[in-house]
């Protein structure tokens, strides 16, 4: 038996799966997604800076979480701190957002914020048990692991003169991790819906409107009462959510256009009709399913071959 083609097509799928996940390519993808994400964050924290005491601090109610994997020597990380302590963690957090948003010493100040968001969320956070928390996480660490100051940065700045130049190729790897989490926030969404009891009707939709994170237009809708679509959109949510992440993969035919044009379009309604605008900072960060190629070829032709 001839094993010889075998092994020659082992090899081929091996250098494509190589050169998938790890080849050498433009940093720009990564530099725009660390410019949204670091901003979005800095408001994200940076609106609770009046209520810090309260929510994290010993003057508040404030229980802290121990995580089971945490050994007993080092649990004491997690003990409520006074006010004072407290605010300084916070700033420094704010600073170390601040720094990754304009490319200062951008992956230390990726890799602190991503610990003190650990630290801020099991202190206090973790009492509002969402998926968005881990995706800022996981985000900051991606972006830690990437040398996402590679351009539009102060860092860029400071090495060739010009935040918009760039000197060297980096690594795809944290784009891909990121565009899998993403990935795995729909899906997780979706798939645990299939089997909640709550979703398995239109009941847990109408009463979410109707709750505490209702808006005037989603009071307004329920003010005409129960209506059997409830079940229908709740349907309809979950074969979006379980099926639309995979079009962001596929180039072919405008699929991947049409699942982002769809992803907008669900998280302007979740908005209208919700206040949870956590997750709105998914449509920015589409991008990172785009090849840097693409992005990179897209924006010498907007900036006239400007951009390099």
């Amino acid at each position: 038996m001839n094993i010889a083609p075998i092994i020659s097509r082992l090899k081929a799928f091996a250098l494509a799966w190589e050169h998938w996940w790890t080849r050498k390519t433009y940093p720009h993808v990564m530099g725009i997604v660390r410019i949204a994400l670091g901003g979005w964050l800095l408001f994200y924290w940076g609106i609770r800076l009046p209520n810090v005491a309260k929510l994290y601090s010993s003057t508040g109610m404030t229980f802290p979480k121990i995580p089971t994997f945490m050994p007993e020597n080092i649990q004491w990380i997690l003990d409520v701190q006074e006010p004072n302590i407290v605010m300084m963690i916070f700033m420094v957090h704010l600073i170390a957002l601040a720094a990754l948003t304009v490319g200062f010493f951008t992956r230390t100040s990726a890799g602190l914020a991503c610990i003190l968001s650990w630290y801020l969320y099991y202190i206090g956070q973790h009492h509002f048990h969402t998926s968005y928390d881990r995706l800022y996480m996981f985000s900051l660490m991606f972006l830690a692991l990437s040398n996402a100051g590679e351009v539009y940065s102060i860092e860029a700045w400071q090495k060739y003169g010009n935040p918009l130049r760039w000197g060297k190729l980096v690594s795809i790897f944290p784009q891909r991790m990121f565009a899998f989490q993403i990935t795995m926030t729909y899906l997780g969404v979706g798939f645990q819906k299939l089997w909640l009891p709550g979703w398995q009707g239109g009941e847990m939709l109408y009463y979410s409107l109707i709750g505490v994170w209702g808006t005037p237009l989603a009071f307004k809708v329920t003010s005409y009462g129960w209506n059997p679509l409830y079940h229908v959109a709740v349907h309809m949510t979950i074969l979006f959510e379980c099926l639309i992440p995979f079009s962001f993969w596929i180039r072919r035919d405008y699929i991947r256009w049409v699942g982002m044009g769809s992803g907008l379009i669900f998280h302007v309604l979740v908005h209208a009709l919700l206040y949870i605008w956590w997750f709105a900072v998914l449509i920015p960060a589409y991008i990172v399913f785009f090849t840097p190629e693409e992005v990179h070829a897209w924006l010498q032709k907007v900036s006239k071959g400007r951009i390099t």
